[in-house]
């Protein structure tokens, strides 16, 4: 399994223990010129939802017009679902050796 596979996994089984998952289809996405989403959960904040999208990196970080992307993502998914959204990068950390 390749490293960025392996860290999409682990942090996608993490994620989901902790927030409401949430499949967000990159078919859909693409059809508003918007970026895919690796991961993404809802987390009650309060009284009302807080939908988390996270773009997951084992290398550099988003070029320009993928995190234009990525933001149109969360604009579309914020309108649509009437809903807060926060979008942000994690980057898979390098093995020691």
């Amino acid at each position: 399994m390749r490293k960025g596979d392996k860290f999409e996994k682990d942090f996608s089984l993490h994620t989901h223990r902790v927030q409401v998952p949430v499949l967000i289809s990159s078919q859909l996405l693409r059809s508003v010129n918007a970026g895919q989403i690796d991961v993404a959960g809802l987390v009650r904040k309060n009284k009302s939802w807080v939908l988390y999208l996270v773009e997951l990196k084992s290398s550099i970080y988003p070029s320009a017009i993928q995190w234009l992307r990525l933001k149109r993502s969360q604009d579309y998914l914020s309108k649509v679902l009437d809903i807060e959204t926060k979008l942000e990068v994690k980057f898979c950390q390098k093995a020691d050796h």
